[in-house]
């Protein structure tokens, strides 16, 4: 063999490495959002907590954007916690439902390996038992980046909501409210985009182009805004 030929075998070997260490960090991306997913079903909060990196933003629906892991707290354990979710601090109240199932999952890693580009979609049960139940629906885009331990956290997460109606009623006669910022826990920063929920029809913007004709009609332009 020569020098020539194990100089090609070594970019093989080193082409192949990549393309595994590529699917690995994918599929752990895949799991930490679906987990997150299950900590949110049951407003675990002290788990769900960690899932993000020290220096998030974090935006659903028209909330407003709420920056760093202790304002995640604020919305997450006071704001959604003591809201539709009503938890004991950590972990759903005696009769209340908060399902959030996560599908769909397109996730790219960036050139550089260390960071990625999610969007799922989401589909909501929420309920308090005897009294109401609603319906709830809409696609995440979603920004990761692996830390120096290895480990992949959630950096940026943006929750557009598509719909938000009574279960009686549904989405085929219920109009999907807006929403709107909360005054007494307030974000950091006011909703990045403004949008009608169902029956409009607003695009959020995917963070790939079209696979088969590189189409970018609809991302973003801003590489790193969800």
């Amino acid at each position: 063999m020569t020098d020539t030929d194990i100089e090609a075998l070594l970019a093989r070997v080193a082409a192949l490495e990549k393309r595994v260490q590529a699917a690995e960090d994918i599929e752990a991306i895949n799991r930490l959002t679906r987990i997150y997913g299950y900590y949110l079903d049951k407003a675990l909060w002290a788990e769900l907590l960690p899932l993000f990196t020290d220096d998030c933003e974090i935006e659903i629906s028209a909330l407003g954007v709420y920056v760093g892991r202790k304002q995640a707290a604020v919305l997450f354990r006071d704001l959604l916690g003591k809201g539709p979710a009503m938890s004991d601090d950590d972990g759903l109240a005696w009769g209340r439902l908060y399902n959030h199932l996560i599908l769909q999952g397109v996730v790219h890693l960036d050139d550089d390996g260390r960071q990625a580009s999610g969007r799922w979609r989401c589909f909501m049960q929420i309920a308090e038992f005897g009294k109401k139940a609603v319906w709830g629906e809409g696609p995440y885009e979603i920004r990761y980046r692996k830390g120096d331990d290895g480990k992949w956290r959630m950096s940026r997460l943006h929750f557009y909501r598509t719909y938000h109606t009574p279960f009686d009623e549904g989405w085929a006669k219920a109009k999907s409210p807006a929403g709107e910022m909360r005054t007494h826990l307030p974000p950091d920063r006011p909703p990045s985009v403004r949008y009608e929920p169902y029956p409009g029809n607003f695009v959020p913007p995917f963070h790939y182009a079209n696979p088969v004709s590189g189409s970018r009609r609809y991302t973003r332009r801003d590489p790193e805004a969800v």
